[in-house]
Parts: structure tokens; sequence; C-alpha cells
């Protein structure tokens, strides 16, 4: 059977369409001591923005004597998900993706349509994109990640907890502002997932948190990552249930009420100790108290003083996962032992109690 101009021509658009891929091309000027292979890995969960497995590579290429390479692949949902295209360094064997300032990977959001062009390099052990092409939703969250990058280098060991407390804050509200501001709530939902107190963070700021699944369920009512965060929430609330007994949805008055409630006891407990402190036991209770912490941290297990100095340093549940090469899990696990072992009700107990051990060395 002959075809005609038009039915010829419709075949081969129908071809076209269906051999549709998404490619990632671009240029990387690599250092003789980093591998000439580019990987990709798809990201099903928000969560997994923080994870590295073998199993969530789809794709990999070389990188050719010039820097160039190209990614095509087909073999992916049609929705948008996020993906990452890192590096590894050395003769590394395992996949792996570096959170520190030596960063060798960028995350992407793309779809099975979607044909992007990277320009980048690897200096000083860090992959820069000097230039990418074919997504603003990309180069927004470029954007997101550099500032990001650029605030947690001010978290030095040698600041005060003061000031600590300030940058958090501050690292806080810019990522707050940015998700309200994104006319794509997938770009939001990957920023808000930088939020590393999450829980604690609902506490005080839950109708940003609601207001945010109203935005999600509106523009992506099916998407996978609407259903992630919709359990995240259903996880948050529970938190504060368990906290606060009191209802998971509630108005901005009982908030503020507990706030209030927080700061009168705070008050208390300040009077308290500075009555106690005023008594003539103070050096022998010092003592007594010395004794205790270190008797109660030489129970711990050695991995467990490791993660406890861990989070007297800041870092997040995550961070001392990939430091230690464990699973997310087995930390939690390990943290739930150590404020059972040492009667701690939460981070901050724990981390005000290493910084009062006074150990020799």
């Amino acid at each position: 059977m002959k075809l005609n101009k038009l039915q010829y021509g419709f075949l081969i658009f129908l071809l076209s369409f269906s051999a549709k891929a998404m490619e990632i091309k671009g240029t990387i000027d690599l250092q003789n001591d980093w591998q000439p292979v580019v990987y990709l890995a798809s990201l099903n969960s928000p969560e997994n923005l923080f994870v590295a497995s073998p199993d969530f590579i789809i794709a990999e290429t070389f990188i050719q004597p010039n820097g160039s390479f190209l990614i095509e692949t087909s073999s992916i949902p049609a929705d948008l998900r996020f993906y990452r295209l890192y590096l590894v360094k050395g003769n590394n064997s395992m996949v792996e993706f570096n959170t520190t300032t030596h960063r060798n990977y960028m995350h992407l959001l793309l779809d099975k349509n979607s044909s992007i062009e990277i320009e980048g390099k690897v200096e000083n052990n860090t992959l820069s994109i000097l230039k990418l092409t074919g997504s603003p939703d990309n180069n927004t969250i470029l954007e997101f990640d550099t500032e990001v990058a650029k605030r947690k280098q001010k978290f030095t060991s040698d600041i005060t907890k003061a000031k600590s407390n300030y940058l958090t804050q501050d690292l806080e509200n810019y990522i707050r502002a940015f998700v309200r501001t994104q006319e794509n709530s997938l770009v939001g939902l990957y920023a808000l997932y930088h939020l590393e107190e999450k829980d604690t963070d609902f506490l005080k700021n839950s109708d940003f948190y609601f207001d945010f699944q109203k935005r999600i369920q509106a523009q992506y009512p099916d998407a996978l990552y609407t259903q992630s965060y919709t359990e995240l929430l259903e996880k948050l609330i529970g938190f504060r249930d368990l906290v606060c007994e009191i209802p998971g949805v509630q108005p901005r008055w009982k908030d503020n009420l507990l706030i209030a409630q927080s700061v009168v006891i705070l008050l208390l407990i300040v009077v308290i100790v500075l009555l106690f402190l005023s008594s003539g036991r103070r050096k022998a209770l010092a003592q007594s108290e010395d004794d205790k912490y270190r008797n109660s941290f030489s129970k711990l297990t050695v991995k467990e003083q490791e993660i406890l100095k861990l989070l007297a340093e800041g870092k997040t549940n995550k961070e001392i996962a990939q430091e230690l090469y464990v699973e997310l899990s087995t930390v939690k696990t390990h943290i739930n032992s150590i404020y059972k072992q040492l009667q701690l009700a939460n981070r901050k107990e724990a981390v005000d109690y290493y910084k009062g051990l006074k150990l020799e060395g």
C-alpha cells in the first residue's frame, strides 16, 4: 500500500515522538584524579535527595578526552522527577556523592522530554557548574544549592552557640522564603526538604507546611512526590501530637500559646537554677555531676560516643550516616539508645550533655 505525503509525514511524526528521550549533554573539565564517567541516578522520593545507592543509577557515560559527554535515555517516567548527576574521584569503586564543600554532584528536575546542556569543571576537588541551558527551573535549583552551600560555610567550629543559632534561623528563613516564591511547587519541594529539623520547625511554622500542601496538590495532584509530601506531613502532625498533646490541625493562637508556655517554663527553670547555684554546695555538686557524666558516657559503645560527638558538632542524622558510612536508620537507632541510656529527651539535651563533659585529653 502506498502512502501519500500527508500519511507519510504523520508516520514520521509518530516515529519521532515515540523515540523521544531525555538528553543531558555538555562538557566537564576534569582533574587528573577523577574518573572520566558521569553517573545519572533517579530519585523516586524527595528523601532520596540525601541518600546514595547503586540501585538509583539509571545511566552512565564516559567523558571524552575533549571533556564532552552525552546521556540519552527513554527508560524513565514521563512526569517530572528529581535526578542526580555526579562524578567519582580516584579509583573509588563505590558510587557515592559528597555533600560537604567538596561537592561532586548536582540535582536536576527532569521529565522524559527534557533536553539540557551543562558546562562544568572540577577544581579544588569540587564540581562547579559554569553554565546550564535548557531549563529555567534547574537554573533556579542550581542557584538555591549555591546559596545554601555558601551559607553553610559560615558554620565553623569556632563560632559561639548564639551565632550558630542565629545562622541556623537565618538559613531556615531563607529556605522558607524561597519555597514560597517558586511558581513550580516541585522546585519549592526540593528546597523544603533542605530544612534539616522539619519536626521542630513544624511546631513553630505549621501554616507554612499546610499552605505548601495546598499548592503542590493543586499543581501536581497525582504526582508521586505529592504523595511523598502528604506522608511527610502526616509524620509531622504525629510528632506534634506526641510532643504537644494537641490536635494536628490547629489555629495559630494555639501555636503562640505553646510558645508562651515554653517561655514561662524556661524562666522558671532559670530562677530555680540561679537559686540552686547560690547555695554553698555548688562545688560538691559540680564534682558529682562530672563523675555522673563520665560514668554515663563510658557506658556508651564506641559508635554511640562517636555519634554523640557528631551531634554536638551540629551535624544532622543524614550527615552522621554519611560520615560513618552507615544507614540512616542505624543512626536513628543509636541516637534513641543514647537518649535512653543518658536519660535525655531531645537533641538539645544531648548537645548540652556532651558539652558539659569534662573529659581528660
